[in-house]
């Protein structure tokens, strides 16, 4: 087929350009790219492991929440890893791999990093626990320990490692960290909603859609 004399948009392009093509624009647009693969995958994957569920009307219990947590780390990982090597080159992975084990701060720093939220918590639920309700008394959950290394771990293989970067080359670091911390909020969304329906009426956002 010739396709100068026809539109571009009825003239089927062979796979190797399609794909120059998108790599042509994942290399226009990282950090939108980095977002969408993110999400993609947490949100895709967290659906696909109790979506079905959760459509039935069924209560989430803990061993749903641990499907939804494998996806939740591969979404910023993965798109983290897939992002380098498409915009950087192959070149890049070691960069991004070696900047995890660098110690940029002081050793204080880090403590206050590791030892401030637990003890914000801390003293949240117990104020909530003595003015609203004892159902906020704080637990001691061991597994939350690894779970929260894995994530921190994982996830900023994607957020800190690259996607922070790529946005700090346009925005103050402030307005980086503030952009940032706003698009990992609403990565959130999908897997908390999920997570904690039966706290929602019994699902009452699905239950309103389906009787409206």
């Amino acid at each position: 087929m010739d396709c100068s004399s026809i539109t571009s948009s009825t003239c089927s392009l062979p796979k190797g350009e399609i794909a120059i093509n998108i790599k042509a624009f994942i290399q226009r647009h990282p950090v939108a790219s980095y977002f969408a693969l993110a999400y993609v995958i947490a949100w895709g994957g967290s659906f696909a492991a109790v979506g079905p569920k959760f459509l039935r009307g069924e209560s989430l219990q803990f061993a749903d929440a641990l499907l939804m947590f494998l996806p939740m780390l591969a979404g910023p990982s993965i798109a983290g890893i897939t992002m380098t090597y498409i915009v950087d080159g192959r070149s890049g992975l070691p960069d991004l791999f070696s900047r995890m084990s660098k110690w940029r701060v002081g050793l204080r720093w880090y403590a206050a990093a590791i030892l401030i939220p637990p003890v914000l918590f801390t003293t949240v639920l117990l104020t909530l626990t003595t003015l609203v309700s004892p159902v906020f008394s704080p637990k001691f959950f061991p597994g939350g320990i690894l779970i929260g290394l894995l994530a921190g771990f994982l996830e900023e293989i994607g957020w800190m490692g690259y996607a922070f970067p790529k946005m700090e080359l346009k925005y103050s670091a402030l307005a980086t960290a503030i952009y940032l911390g706003l698009l990992h909020t609403a990565w959130h969304v999908v897997a908390d909603y999920l997570g904690n329906s039966g706290a929602y009426s019994q699902h009452q956002l699905w239950n309103h859609a389906n009787t409206s």
